[in-house]
């Protein structure tokens, strides 16, 4: 059996170190470009599932709305009621207050992202309006609905 040997006519014996580096440079674009990618990704799925936590809880205090206006109308109605507002355990609190300031459970809690919600009232109309620090920490991501009785 016959071995071949490769003769190396330069005395090359493997890569250079040029070589090498540049390979490393490569790897490196991809996994951070891969990072960049998978981050964005991550922050526009996290956004997202916010906006759907501050519309369910947006949706949630009309629910609470529709059943003060059956049961108990002059609780923002009446002169006493308060404005801004917002419903928490079935009862109008004046908003701005931290009682408005839920998690996406919609119980009162200090716990980011917390929703801060308001809601406006002029003549049969009510607008819903939610605030909360989005994903990054340094904006603030807005929700406003609006909801009519008629009589």
């Amino acid at each position: 059996m016959l071995m071949f040997k490769r003769e190396n006519s330069r005395g090359e014996r493997g890569d250079s170190l040029v070589e090498v580096l540049i390979a490393i440079a490569v790897v490196s674009l991809i996994l951070g470009g891969a990072y960049v990618t998978t981050n964005r990704s991550l922050q526009a799925t996290r956004s997202a599932q916010e906006q759907s936590v501050a519309l369910k809880l947006a949706e949630s205090q009309i629910e609470q709305i529709k059943n003060i206006v059956a049961t108990t109308p002059d609780a923002i109605f009446g002169p006493a009621a308060p404005s801004p507002f917002c419903i928490i355990a079935g009862a109008p609190v004046l908003a701005g207050t931290p009682t408005c300031a839920v998690n996406a459970n919609g119980v009162t809690s200090g716990v980011e992202p917390k929703y801060n919600i308001s809601i406006g009232r002029v003549g049969n109309e009510f607008t819903v309006n939610e605030t909360w620090t989005d994903v990054s920490g340094r904006n603030t991501d807005a929700l406003k609905l609006k909801y009519r009785i008629y009589p």
